[in-house]
């Protein structure tokens, strides 16, 4: 990622500050708070001997180049994050305590003995259990990206593993020297049998938004081309600023997951700030309108496809995003399980582990419903405009809120009813064998397009007379 890319996704972090709010004075550009801040300054002895670390990982990452080793190309990035984390926290003084020294030694030490593995064919990292940190290459800038796994002992299930991603916390100082060194030495928060848990890095501090929405995505796709994952059971999950990534995710992408299990965080922008900030907030009409891209309240209804267990210590402020997200969904008449820990401030609590840990346990055994027959999806704009068979295809205006309420009404005759409002195109697909229909005609098919909300027996629009093939 280039410094300038970074300073623009560094300006979203004041809206993560989950721990001591900066305030109204970091909207002033002349006087707004470095994040992160300035590393130490490294001794001349220590800079030459990390530079001469890097110099020879980079020569042995040249020979395993034009080496031309089958299945080099794929482990390569494993090798790289090695070298950019280092490489990256040298160039911008990202060293933020004399410890981290050690830490990177202990990094370029494992891009050495990597690259030698993969130079006699003895990669071993591959089919490890327990700790790995892995990379792939970014399709935003071309970057090497890191994340962390959880492996469990032994063979994939049939189906293949659960997965579960959790997203992290602030971390003013979570360099990527410092993310993969935790990677490497702790499971983090929840390691479920039988499942492999995915770190994503996500560019830092920007609670997996913008860029760091795309590298986890990524970072997916990467797992699941290196392990044997089942699509209908994968899960996002985190805490505090993972949290509010984890709100993201789930409202934006509700058919992707089998369950999201948010703890604390925030979930909109005027509320969160006012609390954590007490800043009130005059928003221009433009700011406002891109509010709806980042508020995870205005689309709270996207919750109906994705089972939610949301988690909040009782006294934590940072309960304010659960309560505001089941605020939202009482309005559309949705119900969230809110699992509270008693007399905890910002913490699990044990007893509620066990209990968050049973109910995603039991959601994963149900595994996700790909084509249910009903669906209730709503966006503001096209970057999100698709859930499980819906996928919307033009908005009457954008930045306005966009509805759609699908449902197989009629097993036999295959009958979808669709209410619509601010849509002018969609696309419903069924593949082959997942309709949610008992028809077994090919021509059994009647669509039926309505304005949102209208009672029936009102005006239909565009009635499909001919049942239609496709």
């Amino acid at each position: 990622m280039t410094r300038s890319v970074a300073t623009y996704l560094l300006m979203l972090i004041f809206l993560s500050n989950l721990v001591s709010a900066d305030g109204p004075a970091d909207n002033v550009p002349s006087s707004v708070r470095r994040v992160p801040k300035l590393g130490i300054e490294l001794t001349p002895v220590v800079r030459e001997e990390l530079e001469a670390g890097l110099a020879d990982l980079q020569k042995r990452r040249d020979t395993l180049e034009h080496a031309g080793i089958p299945g080099a190309g794929d482990l390569k990035p494993d090798i790289d994050v090695c070298y950019k984390a280092v490489h990256d926290a040298l160039t911008y003084q990202e060293f933020f305590a004399p410890n981290e020294v050690v830490k990177a030694r202990e990094l370029l030490q494992l891009g050495i003995d990597r690259t030698s593995a993969v130079m006699q064919g003895k990669a071993d990292w591959p089919t490890q259990s327990g700790l790995v940190v892995r990379g792939y290459r970014s399709k935003i800038d071309g970057s090497t990206q890191p994340y962390g796994l959880v492996i469990p002992p032994g063979a994939a299930p049939p189906g293949g593993y659960r997965l579960d991603l959790w997203f992290h916390g602030r971390g003013e100082v979570l360099s990527e020297v410092n993310f993969l060194d935790e990677r490497r030495k702790r499971a983090g928060e929840f390691s479920p049998p039988g499942t492999i848990v995915l770190h994503p890095y996500g560019r830092y501090c920007n609670a997996n938004k913008f860029a760091g929405e795309i590298d986890v995505l990524e970072a997916i796709d990467s797992v699941k081309s290196r392990y044997k994952i089942d699509p209908d059971r994968i899960a996002v999950r985190g805490f505090s600023m993972g949290g509010a990534s984890c709100w993201q995710f789930a409202v934006h992408y509700p058919d992707r997951w089998f369950a999201a299990n948010p703890g604390a965080g925030f979930a909109e922008t005027p509320k969160f700030l006012n609390v954590f900030q007490r800043e009130s907030l005059q928003p221009t009409w433009y700011e406002k309108a891109l509010w709806h891209m980042y508020d995870c309240t205005d689309v709270a209804e996207n919750l109906a496809q994705c089972p939610t267990v949301a988690y909040s210590g009782e006294l934590d402020n940072q309960k304010q995003a659960a309560d505001v997200m089941a605020e939202a969904l009482a309005k559309e008449g949705i119900e969230l399980s809110h699992i509270i820990g008693p007399q905890t401030k910002h913490a699990f609590h044990p007893v509620a582990k066990v209990e968050i840990e049973r109910r995603l346990a039991s959601l994963a055994e149900a595994g996700r419903t790909r084509f249910p027959s009903q669906i209730r999806f709503s966006t503001y704009t096209l970057r999100y405009h698709a859930s499980n068979w819906l996928t919307i295809d033009a908005l009457t205006e954008h930045w306005k809120k966009a509805r759609v309420k699908a449902e197989v009404q009629d097993r036999e005759t295959f009958k979808i009813v669709v209410e619509t409002e601010n849509v002018e195109a969609l696309t419903l697909t069924f593949p082959p064998g997942f309709a949610p229909s008992s028809a077994t005609t090919r021509n059994a098919l009647a669509l039926e397009i309505k304005p949102y909300g209208q009672e029936s027996g009102g005006e239909v629009l565009h009635p499909v007379k001919h049942p239609r093939s496709d």
